[in-house]
């Protein structure tokens, strides 16, 4: 029992650490740097990772388009983080393009970003608030999904703030 009191603490600690966004550049789709933590300073922020060839992620971004445009007045956004390699990332302008996305989209194509948060399925989605701080996250997309999206964001608009 002696033994596992060290464990015990280790993982006691990690589970009430704070996870932040890490501080990251990626390009913008007119090939911009742009730094993430200035885009989410200050504001809720849904940040979504997707490609091209991903199916589900394709079926997700109408409501990505909807949400970013619900709440946007209530210091809300959607970030689309496109994971495309360069073998790819040629396609992302015509998609965005054809699902008419209005939200900021970046690309990550070595994903620097993406690796940092140990997934390999897309979609893949998180929320942080306007420090920074993540709030949640969600692999996957299936319908009713983004019902789930927005029960979030309205628990972190709801949240106190802090300073």
């Amino acid at each position: 029992m002696i033994r596992l009191l060290p464990l015990l603490l280790i993982v006691a600690i990690s589970f009430g650490q704070e996870k932040n966004l890490p501080q990251v550049k990626l390009k913008d789709m007119k090939n911009k740097t742009q730094n993430l933590d200035k885009i989410v300073d200050g504001k809720i922020t849904l940040i979504n990772f997707w490609a091209t060839y991903c199916v589900p992620c394709r079926k997700e971004m109408k409501h990505l388009n909807r949400i970013n445009k619900t709440y946007a007045e209530q210091n809300v956004q959607v970030v689309g983080i496109s994971i495309d390699d360069s073998r790819t990332v040629g396609r992302v302008k015509s998609m965005v393009k054809s699902q008419k996305l209005d939200y900021t989209i970046l690309l990550d194509t070595e994903q620097k970003l993406y690796k940092n948060f140990n997934t390999t399925a897309m979609p893949f989605s998180i929320l942080v608030d306007p420090q920074g701080k993540i709030l949640w996250e969600h692999t996957g997309y299936i319908p009713g999904d983004e019902s789930q999206m927005e029960n979030e964001i309205k628990k972190a608009l709801k949240a106190p703030t802090r300073e």
